[in-house]
């Protein structure tokens, strides 16, 4: 069966009298890694999940105007609308945000990766990783995990469900999410989104990315934000153990 490049769906049995609260997933793109986040949440909201098909090369307009069109047949009018990302998906939803802008209660951002395009050594070594062969990709996978997730705050099956996330994306589509997060320019976006109020959430054990520094400067430019900084937590935080997006929001 051909995949659509991108699909919405509901974890959750529809719950249309709650604030829908729309989750853009990582690199991995699945929203699958959402689950340990779901139950608490959906005391609280009507919860949607976007998801890009694995071997999806889409532009990031292309994201942009397909996650408006969903969002769109779910929000009638005074209905509130929480947009979260996380890493990869942070970049996304901030692009929605500022198309969507008054229509957003809160925009919430998770190490957010919108600080790989200022380091030069990861986002020029990321444009290698089209050339690795599609042999080795396995073993890439499984090594990134480790950066992605501290062994001692995620169990041994979520950290196998991450790896597995992480393989059903196809290389080609992998180096091209990448090359999306190159091409992300933080400046053109902020401008469009200061007038929302966003949550910005941090792990301080991030090894992947400085993301205490980005929810830093974010936190500068965008006056109506609040910072979180989880002290143990690593990259990948909604699979840790300790870790309620529902109590922090």
């Amino acid at each position: 069966m051909q995949l659509h490049p991108l699909s919405f769906f509901q974890p959750r049995p529809a719950q249309p009298h709650l604030p829908l609260f729309v989750f853009f997933p990582g690199m991995d793109g699945t929203g699958r890694l959402f689950y340990k986040q779901i139950d608490k949440l959906a005391a609280r909201f009507d919860l949607r999940c976007l998801a890009i098909a694995s071997d999806d090369r889409s532009d990031w307009q292309g994201l942009v105007d397909r996650s408006i069109q969903f969002i769109a047949t779910e929000l009638p009018p005074g209905r509130q609308l929480y947009l979260c990302g996380e890493s990869f998906g942070a970049c996304w939803a901030m692009q929605v945000a500022e198309r969507l802008k008054t229509q957003i209660e809160k925009l919430v951002l998770i190490n957010p990766a919108s600080s790989f395009v200022r380091l030069p050594w990861l986002s020029e070594g990321s444009a290698l990783s089209s050339l690795l062969p599609d042999s080795m990709y396995p073993l890439s996978a499984r090594i990134l995990a480790n950066f992605l997730a501290n062994a001692d705050r995620v169990t041994a099956e979520d950290r196998q469900n991450l790896i597995d996330a992480m393989l059903s994306v196809r290389p080609q589509a992998a180096a091209w999410r990448l090359s999306l997060l190159r091409q992300f320019q933080i400046n053109s976006v902020l401008p469009a989104i200061t007038d929302i109020p966003t949550e910005l959430i941090a792990g301080e054990h991030d090894r992947l990315l400085p993301s205490v520094l980005e929810v830093r400067f974010l936190h500068q430019q965008l006056p109506k934000s609040k910072t979180t900084l989880l002290p143990l937590s690593g990259h990948a935080c909604l699979l840790e153990r300790d870790i309620n997006l529902a109590d922090l929001l």
